[in-house]
């Protein structure tokens, strides 16, 4: 995945769908798809969940939708981390089954302006301003409040107190 324009068109649909489609549609495209494979290819699948995410360490090949939605979540937290540690022939062997999977069908919308770049991902968002969380900015916003005629008032004031 290093030089993105290089890279196989079925393999280049699979990102396009990992990064935009619905997480219950790939889910199901993937169940369909890793059916489909052998167990060996399964077994490769498996593999790299267990590699690029650090997860699935007690999941076997056989369990197809525990496998589909680990991958899929996977993929939509950390763009790449299962992609990346897959064999390029094994990669493709799923790519073109969850493509052509019915659970995929109708989701190329916007393919053909999509621009190949992955997304940003929480860990890119956060800084070190507001330590890095985005529920800081709530805390620290200074509420004002008004009363019934939009001049200023106190919480207190609102309430019936002085």
């Amino acid at each position: 995945m290093d030089h993105p324009e290089d890279e196989d068109v079925v393999v280049r649909q699979y990102r396009f769908l990992l990064r935009t489609a619905p997480v219950d549609a790939l889910e199901a495209a993937h169940a369909e798809a890793l059916d489909g494979l052998g167990v060996e290819s399964r077994a490769a699948v498996l593999r790299a969940v267990q590699t690029g995410l650090v997860a699935g360490l007690r999941l076997q090949c056989h369990q197809i939708r525990e496998l589909g939605h680990l991958l899929t979540l996977g993929e939509r937290r950390t763009p790449g981390a299962v992609m990346s540690t897959l064999e390029p022939h094994t990669l493709r062997a799923l790519a073109e089954r969850v493509v052509l999977a019915e659970a995929a069908f109708g989701l190329f919308g916007g393919y053909a302006a999509w621009d190949g770049a992955e997304p940003v991902t929480l860990a890119e968002r956060w800084t070190d301003a507001g330590f890095g969380e985005p529920w800081h900015d709530s805390l620290v916003t200074r509420v004002v409040y008004r009363n019934f005629v939009g001049g200023p008032s106190s919480p207190d004031a609102a309430f019936g107190g002085h």
